[in-house]
Protein backbone atom coordinates (compact mmCIF):
# COMPACT_ATOMS: atom_id res chain seq x y z
CA UNK A 1 0.00 0.00 0.00
CA UNK A 2 1.36 3.62 -1.23
CA UNK A 3 1.48 6.22 1.35
CA UNK A 4 -0.71 8.34 1.41
CA UNK A 5 0.52 12.01 -0.07
CA UNK A 6 -0.07 14.36 2.83
CA UNK A 7 0.05 17.60 0.75
CA UNK A 8 -2.61 17.11 -1.13
CA UNK A 9 -5.05 17.84 1.88
CA UNK A 10 -3.51 21.50 2.08
CA UNK A 11 -4.40 21.73 -1.75
CA UNK A 12 -7.71 20.96 -0.80
CA UNK A 13 -8.05 23.05 1.41
CA UNK A 14 -6.90 26.29 -0.45
CA UNK A 15 -9.06 25.00 -2.84
CA UNK A 16 -12.32 24.54 -0.89
CA UNK A 17 -11.67 28.14 0.09
CA UNK A 18 -11.29 29.57 -3.77
CA UNK A 19 -14.87 27.61 -3.74
CA UNK A 20 -16.50 29.91 -0.91
CA UNK A 21 -15.56 32.70 -2.31
CA UNK A 22 -16.65 31.93 -5.69
CA UNK A 23 -20.02 31.57 -4.54
CA UNK A 24 -19.94 34.61 -2.30
CA UNK A 25 -18.83 37.24 -5.01
CA UNK A 26 -21.05 35.15 -7.54
CA UNK A 27 -23.99 37.44 -6.70
CA UNK A 28 -22.16 40.40 -6.16
CA UNK A 29 -20.29 40.34 -9.30
CA UNK A 30 -23.27 40.32 -11.42
CA UNK A 31 -25.25 42.72 -9.31
CA UNK A 32 -22.35 45.44 -8.43
CA UNK A 33 -22.84 48.01 -11.95
CA UNK A 34 -19.40 47.90 -13.51
CA UNK A 35 -17.82 51.33 -13.23
CA UNK A 36 -18.45 51.09 -9.26
CA UNK A 37 -14.96 51.25 -7.12
CA UNK A 38 -16.03 47.76 -5.23
CA UNK A 39 -16.98 45.82 -8.94
CA UNK A 40 -13.61 44.92 -10.21
CA UNK A 41 -12.70 43.48 -7.00
CA UNK A 42 -15.95 41.29 -7.08
CA UNK A 43 -14.76 40.57 -10.67
CA UNK A 44 -11.06 39.68 -10.13
CA UNK A 45 -11.96 37.74 -6.82
CA UNK A 46 -14.65 35.19 -8.55
CA UNK A 47 -12.54 34.90 -11.40
CA UNK A 48 -9.27 34.19 -9.48
CA UNK A 49 -10.96 31.84 -7.52
CA UNK A 50 -12.27 29.67 -10.74
CA UNK A 51 -9.32 27.47 -10.60
CA UNK A 52 -10.84 25.39 -7.54
CA UNK A 53 -13.06 22.52 -10.04
CA UNK A 54 -10.33 21.75 -12.43
CA UNK A 55 -7.93 21.74 -9.40
CA UNK A 56 -10.10 19.26 -7.88
CA UNK A 57 -10.60 17.07 -10.52
CA UNK A 58 -6.47 17.23 -11.42
CA UNK A 59 -6.51 16.06 -7.84
CA UNK A 60 -8.78 13.18 -8.32
CA UNK A 61 -6.55 12.06 -10.97
CA UNK A 62 -3.37 12.57 -9.34
CA UNK A 63 -4.57 10.07 -6.36
CA UNK A 64 -6.35 7.51 -8.66
CA UNK A 65 -3.31 7.22 -10.83
CA UNK A 66 -0.95 7.40 -7.86
CA UNK A 67 -2.60 4.60 -6.63
CA UNK A 68 -3.45 2.45 -9.35
CA UNK A 69 -1.38 2.93 -12.18
CA UNK A 70 0.81 0.38 -11.48
CA UNK A 71 -1.21 -1.77 -9.42
CA UNK A 72 -4.42 -2.51 -11.20
CA UNK A 73 -6.39 -5.12 -12.49
CA UNK A 74 -9.93 -5.39 -14.19
CA UNK A 75 -10.54 -6.96 -10.49
CA UNK A 76 -9.96 -4.12 -8.93
CA UNK A 77 -13.25 -2.55 -10.67
CA UNK A 78 -15.37 -4.02 -7.97
CA UNK A 79 -13.81 -2.88 -5.26
CA UNK A 80 -13.40 0.34 -6.82
CA UNK A 81 -17.03 0.75 -7.88
CA UNK A 82 -18.09 -0.23 -4.24
CA UNK A 83 -16.03 2.29 -2.33
CA UNK A 84 -17.05 4.71 -4.71
CA UNK A 85 -21.00 3.82 -4.67
CA UNK A 86 -21.14 3.76 -0.90
CA UNK A 87 -18.45 7.01 0.11
CA UNK A 88 -19.35 9.53 -3.34
CA UNK A 89 -22.95 8.84 -4.92
CA UNK A 90 -24.70 7.63 -1.62
CA UNK A 91 -23.89 11.17 0.17
CA UNK A 92 -24.67 13.01 -3.17
CA UNK A 93 -28.09 11.32 -3.23
CA UNK A 94 -28.76 12.22 0.44
CA UNK A 95 -27.51 15.46 -0.48
CA UNK A 96 -29.54 16.17 -3.44
CA UNK A 97 -33.03 15.15 -1.07
CA UNK A 98 -31.71 17.49 1.50
CA UNK A 99 -31.55 20.40 -1.17
CA UNK A 100 -34.78 18.91 -2.66
CA UNK A 101 -36.77 20.06 0.37
CA UNK A 102 -34.32 22.69 1.67
CA UNK A 103 -35.18 24.79 -1.27
CA UNK A 104 -38.87 24.53 -1.19
CA UNK A 105 -38.70 25.48 2.67
CA UNK A 106 -35.97 28.41 1.61
CA UNK A 107 -38.36 29.74 -0.68
CA UNK A 108 -41.89 28.82 0.94
CA UNK A 109 -42.27 26.58 -2.41
CA UNK A 110 -45.37 24.17 -1.64
CA UNK A 111 -43.73 21.02 -0.46
CA UNK A 112 -44.23 18.25 -2.90
CA UNK A 113 -42.54 15.61 -4.28
CA UNK A 114 -41.81 14.35 -8.24
CA UNK A 115 -39.87 11.36 -8.87
CA UNK A 116 -39.57 12.29 -12.34
CA UNK A 117 -38.62 15.57 -11.95
CA UNK A 118 -36.20 14.28 -9.16
CA UNK A 119 -34.65 11.57 -11.34
CA UNK A 120 -34.11 14.40 -13.79
CA UNK A 121 -32.12 17.04 -11.66
CA UNK A 122 -29.66 13.57 -10.22
CA UNK A 123 -28.46 13.34 -13.45
CA UNK A 124 -26.60 16.92 -14.13
CA UNK A 125 -26.83 17.58 -10.26
CA UNK A 126 -29.34 20.03 -10.61
CA UNK A 127 -30.84 19.61 -7.38
CA UNK A 128 -28.20 22.75 -6.06
CA UNK A 129 -26.03 24.90 -7.22
CA UNK A 130 -22.95 23.29 -6.64
CA UNK A 131 -24.18 19.87 -6.78
CA UNK A 132 -23.00 20.00 -11.13
CA UNK A 133 -19.67 19.15 -9.69
CA UNK A 134 -21.58 15.70 -8.39
CA UNK A 135 -22.03 14.58 -11.78
CA UNK A 136 -18.80 15.47 -13.46
CA UNK A 137 -17.08 12.98 -10.58
CA UNK A 138 -19.18 9.80 -10.83
CA UNK A 139 -18.50 10.23 -14.73
CA UNK A 140 -14.77 10.12 -13.99
CA UNK A 141 -15.11 6.95 -12.03
CA UNK A 142 -17.28 5.35 -14.54
CA UNK A 143 -14.83 5.86 -17.24
CA UNK A 144 -11.67 5.24 -14.94
CA UNK A 145 -11.54 1.57 -14.81
CA UNK A 146 -11.73 1.88 -18.80
CA UNK A 147 -8.93 4.29 -18.80
CA UNK A 148 -7.09 2.43 -16.51
CA UNK A 149 -7.69 -0.96 -19.00
CA UNK A 150 -6.84 1.28 -21.66
CA UNK A 151 -3.72 2.37 -19.85
CA UNK A 152 -2.37 -1.37 -19.47
CA UNK A 153 -3.12 -3.03 -22.97
CA UNK A 154 -1.16 0.06 -24.96
CA UNK A 155 1.39 0.39 -22.01
CA UNK A 156 0.86 3.96 -21.74
CA UNK A 157 3.38 6.38 -20.07
CA UNK A 158 2.71 9.97 -17.97
CA UNK A 159 3.43 11.44 -21.21
CA UNK A 160 0.65 9.43 -23.22
CA UNK A 161 -2.18 10.01 -20.63
CA UNK A 162 -1.28 13.46 -21.12
CA UNK A 163 -1.83 13.90 -24.60
CA UNK A 164 -4.63 11.79 -24.77
CA UNK A 165 -6.21 13.95 -22.47
CA UNK A 166 -5.69 17.15 -24.34
CA UNK A 167 -7.12 15.11 -27.76
CA UNK A 168 -10.20 14.53 -25.80
CA UNK A 169 -10.98 17.64 -24.27
CA UNK A 170 -10.00 19.79 -27.64
CA UNK A 171 -12.25 17.25 -29.59
CA UNK A 172 -14.95 17.59 -27.40
CA UNK A 173 -14.29 21.61 -27.29
CA UNK A 174 -13.96 22.22 -31.26
CA UNK A 175 -17.42 19.74 -31.57
CA UNK A 176 -19.02 21.85 -28.93
CA UNK A 177 -18.08 25.38 -30.95
CA UNK A 178 -18.22 23.85 -34.38
CA UNK A 179 -20.60 21.00 -35.18
CA UNK A 180 -22.89 20.57 -31.81
CA UNK A 181 -23.47 22.80 -29.39
CA UNK A 182 -23.61 20.42 -25.72
CA UNK A 183 -26.73 21.53 -23.72
CA UNK A 184 -24.74 20.71 -20.70
CA UNK A 185 -21.05 21.25 -21.51
CA UNK A 186 -20.10 22.62 -17.93
CA UNK A 187 -21.23 19.16 -17.07
CA UNK A 188 -19.70 16.75 -18.80
CA UNK A 189 -16.19 15.49 -17.96
CA UNK A 190 -14.61 15.36 -21.39
CA UNK A 191 -14.51 20.00 -20.47
CA UNK A 192 -12.27 19.12 -17.83
CA UNK A 193 -10.55 16.09 -19.18
CA UNK A 194 -6.80 17.67 -19.83
CA UNK A 195 -6.60 18.78 -16.34
CA UNK A 196 -7.52 15.62 -15.63
CA UNK A 197 -5.01 13.95 -17.20
CA UNK A 198 -2.68 16.38 -16.38
CA UNK A 199 -3.26 14.97 -12.35
CA UNK A 200 -2.84 11.55 -13.54
CA UNK A 201 0.17 12.22 -15.83
CA UNK A 202 1.71 14.05 -12.32
CA UNK A 203 0.02 10.95 -9.71
CA UNK A 204 2.06 8.39 -12.20
CA UNK A 205 5.30 10.30 -11.93
CA UNK A 206 4.71 11.52 -8.07
CA UNK A 207 7.81 10.77 -6.63
CA UNK A 208 9.82 12.38 -9.11
CA UNK A 209 7.53 15.17 -9.28
CA UNK A 210 7.61 15.82 -5.80
CA UNK A 211 11.72 15.71 -5.36
CA UNK A 212 11.76 18.69 -7.73
CA UNK A 213 9.98 21.30 -5.79
CA UNK A 214 13.03 22.95 -3.93
CA UNK A 215 14.40 23.74 -7.15
CA UNK A 216 11.09 24.67 -9.40
CA UNK A 217 10.43 27.95 -8.54
CA UNK A 218 8.80 29.37 -11.42
CA UNK A 219 5.40 27.66 -11.39
CA UNK A 220 3.63 30.44 -9.12
CA UNK A 221 5.03 33.39 -11.31
CA UNK A 222 4.14 32.13 -14.33
CA UNK A 223 0.65 31.15 -13.00
CA UNK A 224 0.47 34.80 -12.16
CA UNK A 225 1.28 35.70 -15.30
CA UNK A 226 -0.95 33.86 -17.50
CA UNK A 227 -4.29 34.36 -14.81
CA UNK A 228 -3.45 38.22 -15.48
CA UNK A 229 -3.62 37.10 -19.30
CA UNK A 230 -6.43 35.81 -18.65
CA UNK A 231 -7.80 38.72 -17.02
CA UNK A 232 -6.83 40.91 -19.49
CA UNK A 233 -9.20 38.66 -22.09
CA UNK A 234 -11.87 39.20 -19.49
CA UNK A 235 -11.77 42.87 -18.83
CA UNK A 236 -11.07 43.42 -22.54
CA UNK A 237 -14.03 41.80 -23.69
CA UNK A 238 -16.37 43.69 -21.34
CA UNK A 239 -15.52 46.63 -23.75
CA UNK A 240 -16.37 45.02 -27.26
CA UNK A 241 -12.98 43.24 -27.16
CA UNK A 242 -13.32 39.61 -29.55
CA UNK A 243 -10.36 37.00 -29.08
CA UNK A 244 -10.98 33.20 -30.01
CA UNK A 245 -12.31 31.09 -27.58
CA UNK A 246 -9.22 28.42 -27.48
CA UNK A 247 -7.47 31.71 -25.74
CA UNK A 248 -9.58 31.12 -23.22
CA UNK A 249 -10.06 28.40 -22.60
CA UNK A 250 -6.37 27.52 -22.43
CA UNK A 251 -5.29 29.82 -20.64
CA UNK A 252 -7.89 28.94 -18.12
CA UNK A 253 -6.58 25.42 -18.05
CA UNK A 254 -3.02 26.26 -17.68
CA UNK A 255 -3.72 28.19 -14.76
CA UNK A 256 -5.71 25.73 -13.02
CA UNK A 257 -2.73 23.52 -13.57
CA UNK A 258 0.07 25.45 -12.70
CA UNK A 259 -2.36 26.97 -9.25
CA UNK A 260 -2.44 23.19 -8.65
CA UNK A 261 1.51 22.53 -9.23
CA UNK A 262 2.44 25.93 -7.17
CA UNK A 263 0.41 24.23 -4.43
CA UNK A 264 1.25 21.05 -3.98
CA UNK A 265 4.87 21.78 -3.48
CA UNK A 266 3.87 24.79 -1.59
CA UNK A 267 2.08 21.85 0.97
CA UNK A 268 5.58 20.26 0.55
CA UNK A 269 7.10 22.95 2.28
CA UNK A 270 4.28 23.16 5.29
CA UNK A 271 4.55 20.15 6.06
CA UNK A 272 8.55 19.85 5.99
CA UNK A 273 8.80 22.68 8.19
CA UNK A 274 5.60 21.77 10.50
CA UNK A 275 4.64 25.26 10.23
CA UNK A 276 1.99 26.17 12.99
CA UNK A 277 -0.64 26.39 10.24
CA UNK A 278 -0.32 22.77 9.32
CA UNK A 279 -2.61 21.16 11.66
CA UNK A 280 -5.58 23.65 10.67
CA UNK A 281 -5.15 23.09 7.00
CA UNK A 282 -4.83 19.35 7.03
CA UNK A 283 -8.03 19.74 9.27
CA UNK A 284 -9.92 21.88 6.65
CA UNK A 285 -8.61 19.63 3.74
CA UNK A 286 -9.70 16.57 5.48
CA UNK A 287 -12.69 18.44 6.07
CA UNK A 288 -13.50 19.78 2.47
CA UNK A 289 -15.80 17.06 0.79
CA UNK A 290 -18.49 17.60 3.45
CA UNK A 291 -17.96 21.77 3.26
CA UNK A 292 -18.36 21.29 -0.49
CA UNK A 293 -21.87 19.87 0.64
CA UNK A 294 -23.26 22.01 3.28
CA UNK A 295 -21.85 25.35 2.78
CA UNK A 296 -24.85 26.35 0.28
CA UNK A 297 -27.36 25.88 3.26
CA UNK A 298 -25.59 28.00 5.39
CA UNK A 299 -24.91 30.94 2.65
CA UNK A 300 -28.76 30.40 1.72
CA UNK A 301 -29.72 30.41 5.01
CA UNK A 302 -27.63 33.47 6.17
CA UNK A 303 -29.04 35.52 2.96
CA UNK A 304 -32.81 34.55 4.36
CA UNK A 305 -31.74 36.16 7.89
CA UNK A 306 -29.90 38.99 7.43
CA UNK A 307 -28.88 39.49 3.79
CA UNK A 308 -28.30 43.10 2.76
CA UNK A 309 -29.45 43.95 -0.44
CA UNK A 310 -27.19 46.56 -2.94
CA UNK A 311 -27.62 49.88 -1.87
CA UNK A 312 -27.55 49.25 1.72
CA UNK A 313 -24.50 50.86 3.97
CA UNK A 314 -23.67 47.36 4.95
CA UNK A 315 -24.00 45.79 1.77
CA UNK A 316 -19.95 45.01 1.13
CA UNK A 317 -19.57 44.30 5.32
CA UNK A 318 -21.89 41.27 4.95
CA UNK A 319 -20.62 39.89 1.80
CA UNK A 320 -17.12 39.92 4.25
CA UNK A 321 -18.89 38.49 7.05
CA UNK A 322 -20.99 35.84 4.83
CA UNK A 323 -17.79 34.14 3.94
CA UNK A 324 -16.10 34.06 7.60
CA UNK A 325 -19.52 32.32 8.70
CA UNK A 326 -19.56 29.92 5.76
CA UNK A 327 -16.38 29.20 6.37
CA UNK A 328 -16.31 28.58 10.04
CA UNK A 329 -19.87 26.96 10.48
CA UNK A 330 -19.35 24.81 7.38
CA UNK A 331 -15.94 23.68 9.24
CA UNK A 332 -16.65 23.28 12.14
CA UNK A 333 -20.39 21.03 11.60
CA UNK A 334 -18.10 18.91 9.67
CA UNK A 335 -15.20 18.72 11.79
CA UNK A 336 -16.83 17.77 14.66
CA UNK A 337 -19.11 15.15 13.39
CA UNK A 338 -17.05 13.26 11.35
CA UNK A 339 -16.70 10.84 13.94
CA UNK A 340 -20.01 10.24 14.68
CA UNK A 341 -20.86 6.78 13.33
CA UNK A 342 -22.63 6.75 9.66
CA UNK A 343 -21.63 10.70 9.38
CA UNK A 344 -20.25 8.91 6.08
CA UNK A 345 -23.67 9.02 4.91
CA UNK A 346 -23.57 12.69 4.76
CA UNK A 347 -19.60 13.75 4.87
CA UNK A 348 -18.35 10.66 2.35
CA UNK A 349 -14.65 9.80 2.47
Amino acid sequence: MKPNIVEINIVRAFAILAVLLIHVTAGPRTEVPWGSLSAPFYFTANQLSMFAVPLFLMLSGLVLFYRYHDDWSMGHAWTFYKKRLKFIVIPYLVWSVIYYFFYQAAYRQPFGFDPVQFAKLLIWGDASYHLYFMAIIIQLYLVFPLLMGLMRLLRMKALHILLLGLIIEGAFMYIHYNVYSFEHKATLIANYFAVFCAGAAIGMRYESFANRYRNVWWTGPLAVIIVFMYMLFLLSSQAGAQYPMTAYIVAYNVYAILVGISLIWAGKIIVEQKARILPWLLAFGSASFGIYFIHPAIQTTVGKLIGQELGSPYYHVYQIGLFATMLAVSFAVVHYTKKIKLSWLLWGK
